[in-house]
């Protein structure tokens, strides 16, 4: 039996604290593209069932685009069902007017509500019981105890919220695992954390987080999309159960950092970054933040604008950031009669004074020398 597990779609997202408002509408349209291509997937691959552990959208209103696809794509596969439990982000509702839109609750639509609800997949001579249950500031602090498996099935529990080791305030949106332990769990299917992660349970289970199905800011980088849960019964035997990531995004967000050490000009920027890209398989399709790191020397010159410009059509989008600090070499000032040495020499004085850090110092001597030599000061 396959039973894939999403989560953290964010369908409807801004996505407009990086992009062009054309590329957030072209971004916005790839997410909805990828849930479709991550169904049509689990369709070709004979996936029972498919666990959408919150999150699907991103905000309250919805436009008909959207609802009128995911609809789509849960009736033209009825040999799939669905089961969908509401994230922190899905507001309450939005599945029942979607419902209404379609004039009836797909029958292979299964939700879940403020209390345990279990469904059963008999398969392949086994079953698999999926009991879910959407928190609550009001239901957290108890939900728990009322949870009651049979330990003679294969048991996936879903939930939407960060997980802790173990909290005495309950709140809305927090899992405390040590709550979870040795209740006959498998397989915990949560959502809510943006990271893929798969990790221990106890001696009997795991959970996982499967992460966003498209990374959406730069706090998402490196790959994204879902988990495939095969699970397998030989006679006689307890249920196997194996876990494989998929990696489906459309296109993928990395972070770089550049260490300026031996750096000087903008070209030689520009030529790191695309030798780094091209190292950690960065395709032009991708979207890249640059990090320039490191001990800048006085001499060095990062024109940031003049980078991303010249890197544009590498990458679908790029962004730079200047996080050098200037490395000051006092000692070749020492002697130097010129207004720049007295000037590098106040400052190296007010520092040993206290009055400045020894990071404020160097970028105020960095700043005075640029304008002492005619330059334009870099921000």
């Amino acid at each position: 039996m396959k039973i894939l597990h999403t989560a953290d779609i964010h369908l409807e997202s801004k996505l407009d604290a990086h992009f062009s408002d054309e590329q957030a509408k072209e971004r916005r349209n790839e997410l909805l593209v990828t849930f479709n291509n991550m169904v049509n997937y689990a369709a070709n691959e004979n996936v029972t069932a498919i666990i959408i552990a919150g999150d699907l959208f991103d905000k309250s209103s919805i436009l008909a685009t959207s609802r009128n696809s995911v609809l789509a794509a849960i009736n033209n596969h009825p040999e799939i069902t669905f089961y969908y439990l509401r994230g922190n982000h899905d507001a309450t509702g939005i599945i029942q007017d979607m419902i209404k839109k379609n004039g009836s609750q797909p029958e292979n639509l299964k939700l879940f509500g403020d209390d345990w609800t279990s469904y059963t997949i008999s398969e392949d001579g086994f079953d698999v019981v999926i009991t879910g249950a959407e928190l609550t500031k009001e239901n957290n602090s108890h939900l728990v105890d009322s949870l009651v498996l049979d330990q003679t099935k294969f048991n996936i529990v879903t939930l939407h919220g960060q997980e802790v080791e173990n909290m005495a305030d309950k709140k809305a949106e927090v899992i405390s695992l040590r709550d979870y332990r040795n209740r006959g769990i498998d397989y915990m299917a949560l959502g809510h954390v943006h990271e893929p992660k798969i990790e221990k349970l106890d001696a009997r289970g795991i959970y996982s987080y499967p992460g966003c199905l498209e990374g959406r800011g730069f706090d998402e980088c490196g790959p994204r999309g879902f988990n495939m849960l095969t699970i397998t019964k030989e006679e006689g035997n307890a249920p196997k159960l194996d876990v494989e990531f998929i990696p489906f995004a459309e296109r993928v967000m990395q972070e770089l950092r550049i260490d300026v050490a031996d750096i000087l000009t903008s070209d030689e920027a520009i030529a790191k970054i695309r030798e780094m890209a091209a190292e950690a398989n960065v395709l032009d399709k991708d979207m890249v933040k640059a990090v320039l790191t490191g001990g800048a020397s006085l001499d060095a010159d990062f024109d940031i604008t003049y980078i991303e410009k010249m890197l544009e059509r590498d990458f679908y989008y790029i962004s730079v950031r200047d996080k050098t600090s200037p490395v000051i070499d006092y000692n070749s000032f020492v002697n130097d009669k010129t207004l720049k040495g007295e000037f590098v020499r106040l400052i190296k004085a007010e520092q040993e004074a206290g009055n400045l850090s020894q990071d404020d110092a160097a970028k105020i001597i960095r700043t005075g020398v640029l304008l002492l030599a005619g330059e334009e000061a870099l921000a």
